[in-house]
């Protein structure tokens, strides 16, 4: 790793430049034109160079998805040989040999019969995709009223009209677009043991709660007007939600029972990241259809992609009016294919899906010691996808986001200490899956002193 930073009237010079003409993703304003805008510049494995020099643990895997680490050269020269090759060809008439080898590698990996790729360019596509398809699914087989949707409370799914429309999580500003998003959607409870409302109340009767909820909703609306299910195996956005054993298995019986679809969207959970190559596998439950993006390819080129079971498929079969008239510009791009394939093969060789079970396992327990900390309320996990419950209070759970500045401080302190990575009312620990013992250790310990450090100065404990 080479340090050089730039000097500081580039450093000038790059900040009038953001601010002047890139829109920053949910960033506020003001925050931005205040403290700047946040500039990467460099990955070497498992760790990240900002402009400023500061090398740090990439804690968040980019947004969850690098999952085989920064600068692998063999995903990197798979891409530039294929663009040197064909760099495209049209999408909705013509195959290319890496994106049907990447579709047959999918199918390989995913549990059962879902042997059925629809590519798409990201995880918000893949979602869309999956809404359609669950549509056209009853309505090709002369169920049109099947136009509703269950997702789940604090669930977020994306950013594209339908997916926001599944979605409640807080930070998508969901109430902004009320107006234009979908009315068929009914919200049941998430399954987030940290998050019930009795705290006496048992794992086991909260999972059955939660899933007899779905049965309900399913009852109350008629099931011949619900099209599908749609849930996170375990959700990041609700703090990394893992439901309870008997979750899964019930949901899966009870959308049997009613006709309905079942759609895991396994964007974040898949790839390796819980320590299975899909989330679903620990609890042996094969969706209709499945989602995922993200370390499809670690994040070396856009991919996503909808995959359908043999029975849904089965019902697009037949000529034009049966047919799914859908899709993406960019969805099965030859060098997104290249990188998938190069990606998978990275992490079957070096064993990715193992460690990060291992290590995943070693983080929880690392984490779990960080329990006498005042900030801290809970920490949860499963596999390479933790949470850390911060808290202003332990006896009442006011958030740590009730103290004016207290996110961002700590934030900027884990950034400074070397662990780059996401903290609202958790700091969430999602690293590449490539992570060692010694890289696990340390960035815990980084967590322990930053928050050492900000509890001492917020005067907490």
């Amino acid at each position: 790793m080479t340090d050089q930073p730039l000097d500081a009237r580039a450093l000038e010079e790059l900040q009038a430049a953001a601010l002047a003409n890139l829109w920053v993703p949910t960033q506020s304003w003001s925050d931005l034109a205040e403290s700047g805008v946040p500039i990467m510049a460099e990955g070497d494995g498992v760790k990240v160079r900002d402009v400023d020099g500061r090398w740090g643990y990439d804690g968040s895997a980019g947004l969850m998805l690098i999952n085989i680490g920064h600068g692998r050269t063999e995903v990197i020269d798979a891409i530039a040989t294929q663009l040197g090759k064909l760099h495209y060809a049209s999408t909705f008439r013509y195959a290319t040999e890496p994106v049907v080898r990447f579709a047959e590698k999918v199918a390989s990996l995913t549990p059962g019969d879902l042997n059925h790729v629809y590519f798409t360019s990201g995880g918000s596509e893949a979602v869309e995709t999956a809404l359609k398809i669950a549509f056209q699914y009853h309505a090709n087989r002369g169920e049109r009223g099947r136009t509703k949707f269950i997702a789940r409370q604090d669930a977020y799914h994306g950013v594209s009209r339908g997916a926001l429309s599944v979605s409640t999580a807080s930070y998508v500003s969901r109430e902004t677009y009320e107006p234009i998003l979908s009315a068929d959607v009914r919200f049941a409870p998430q399954p987030a043991y940290h998050r019930r409302e009795d705290s006496s109340e048992s794992l086991a009767d909260f999972t059955v709660r939660c899933a007899t909820a779905i049965d309900d909703i399913i009852r109350a609306e008629g099931p011949e007007t619900v099209a599908a299910v749609i849930a996170e195996p375990v959700s990041y956005s609700a703090g990394v939600a893992v439901p309870g054993d008997a979750y899964w298995g019930m949901v899966r019986e009870i959308c049997d029972r009613h006709g309905v679809l079942l759609i895991a969207d396994e964007v974040i959970t898949g790839w390796g990241r819980t320590g299975r190559w899909f989330g679903m596998e620990h609890w042996g439950v094969v969706p209709d259809l499945m989602t995922m993006a993200k370390g499809m390819t670690s994040g070396y080129f856009p991919v996503g992609a909808c995959v359908a079971t043999e029975r849904v498929f089965d019902a697009f079969k037949g000529g034009r009016d049966a047919a799914f008239h859908h899709g993406f510009t960019y969805g099965g791009h030859p060098a997104g294919g290249a990188a998938g394939l190069a990606n998978a093969a990275i992490i079957e060789r070096e064993g990715l899906v193992e460690n990060a079970a291992r290590m995943g396992r070693r983080m929880l327990e690392r984490l779990r010691g960080l329990s006498d900390h005042p900030s801290v309320g809970d920490v949860r996990g499963l596999g390479l996808m933790c949470a850390v419950d911060l808290v202003a209070d332990q006896a009442t759970k006011e958030p740590f986001s009730s103290i004016d500045g207290a996110v961002k401080g700590l934030a900027s302190k884990l950034a400074d200490l070397g662990l780059f990575t996401r903290v609202r009312d958790q700091i969430f620990l999602t690293p590449p899956l490539t992570v060692s013992e010694a890289d696990v250790d340390a960035m815990v310990d980084i967590v322990d002193e930053g928050l050492t450090l900000v509890e001492r100065e917020l005067g907490l404990g």
